[in-house]
């Protein structure tokens, strides 16, 4: 093994201008990491922001193009006063512009009104439904590591063998198909045809299997070509020929000195990919019934309720993108690349 070499130039420079040897060390090094992760970690939670507001904007224009929500909650024998008197007690009756600017203002103070059916806070409302998005997302996550690693390291350790090829075809299957087809052709054949699985709902472990299946199958396909392109080129590499030439067992090179190596960049993307499951997440809960975020919104939309609309997209929109905000922060103290980066 090549020695690095160490550049020991720039320290006696400084030591001929009169600056000490212990200065000299810390001059040489360039900026503390501690700063360079602060400055990322500002930069990360103003693109936060903007986003935030951005998407609240689009959301805020888009969703109104849907119609009049009072003439739909008041139904078609409400006359024009009780419809306008509605309108008034809801702040609808002004211009659009001025209702952006007091949405916008009450976003600030995560104040999104009450719900124009209920009545109740829409943000209240939202919370709770979280916890069920959460929860159907971590598992998918779980579920979707768990198969992936074991089959992506079988297909690069042992790529000949006919059940890992299997198993690899049945990976470009499930990232070829998208989520909205998948969660319904699950639902035909074990509910519908075989009858062995609830159709809807989050009651018990029977109701999950369905939905976290379906939402596991895109990341589940990915994560699995990726750890089998990372372990094809780590098996490749010459400490794993001087490993085998010591006489170790296969299985001991392959998840000791294999695997363990070609994890680093899969754990990087695992974080960067939840928060798309989160995204895909809202689809699953309307093909399966699930009270969670997604059919929420779905409900809303229907029913214009701009409130409680935009409260659950914010709640979702914050989640991803504190989420990826995360994930940089921390993978800024892991990789030393990302802190030097940040430093020009």
């Amino acid at each position: 093994m090549v020695k690095p070499t160490i550049r020991r130039e720039a320290a006696p420079l400084l030591l001929d201008a009169g600056v000490h040897g212990d200065v000299a060390v810390r001059a040489s090094a360039g900026p503390q990491w501690p700063a360079a992760v602060t400055r990322l970690l500002l930069r990360r939670l103003a693109e936060l922001v903007i986003t935030l507001v951005g998407i609240w904007t689009v959301l805020f224009f888009v969703i109104r193009l849907s119609g009049d929500p009072i003439a739909l909650l008041m139904g078609p024998g409400a006359n024009t006063e009780q419809i306008e008197a509605m309108r008034r007690d809801l702040g609808l009756d002004q211009s659009l512009a001025v209702q952006y600017l007091l949405e916008l203002k009450r976003m600030a103070t995560f104040d999104f009104g009450r719900s124009i059916r209920g009545g109740q806070s829409a943000l209240d409302l939202a919370w709770p439904r979280l916890a069920t998005s959460l929860q159907l997302t971590l598992t998918a996550m779980v579920v979707a590591v768990l198969l992936a690693i074991p089959v992506g390291i079988a297909a690069a350790a042992w790529r000949e063998r006919r059940i890992t090829k299997a198993m690899l075809s049945l990976t470009f299957f499930g990232q070829a198909l998208p989520i909205f087809w998948t969660g319904p052709l699950l639902i035909l054949l074990f509910a519908v045809t075989w009858q062995i699985l609830p159709a809807a709902g989050w009651q018990s472990p029977a109701h999950y299997i369905l939905p976290v299946v379906t939402l596991a199958s895109v990341l589940m396909a990915k994560l699995a070509r990726l750890v089998r392109a990372e372990m094809l080129e780590v098996l490749s590499q010459d400490y794993i020929r001087t490993a085998r030439s010591k006489g170790l067992r296969e299985r001991t090179v392959i998840f000791v000195h294999g695997a363990r190596n070609a994890m680093i960049p899969v754990i990087t993307v695992i974080g960067a990919e939840l928060g798309q499951l989160i995204g895909a997440a809202v689809i699953t809960e309307n093909i399966f019934a699930i009270p969670g975020l997604g059919d929420m919104i779905l409900n809303a939309a229907l029913a214009r309720d701009y409130p409680l609309v935009q409260a659950g997209v914010f709640v979702i929109t914050l989640l991803v993108v504190g989420i990826n905000v995360a994930v940089d922060v921390a993978y800024a103290f892991i990789d030393p690349r990302v802190r030097n980066a940040t430093q020009r």
